[in-house]
């Protein structure tokens, strides 16, 4: 999997998760789709925009690593989610 790839699935978890906790669940059908492709194009934007710097958008990284993220980033998610609620 790609380095850009995986850090925008990452972003994706953790600001969808923290989304999701603040609307409850409780949100109309519009307004809760728009607000999922509202994250999406912000967080694709700025990667393309922040990742050219640092000129790793092409790196590969074996799937390990790739799933020991994307597992962080849920327990990042989780983590934050019941500091904030407690």
């Amino acid at each position: 999997m790609k380095l850009h790839t995986l850090i925008e699935y990452c972003l994706l978890i953790l600001f969808s998760g923290i989304y999701f906790a603040f609307l409850g669940f409780q949100s109309n059908g519009i307004t809760f789709i728009i607000g999922v492709i509202f994250i999406y194009i912000i967080i694709t934007l700025l990667l393309k925009r922040i990742l050219p710097h640092y000129h790793i958008e092409n790196k590969k990284l074996s799937i390990l690593v790739s799933v020991a993220s994307i597992s962080g980033s849920v327990f990042i998610t989780m983590l934050v989610l019941t500091i904030l609620a407690t």
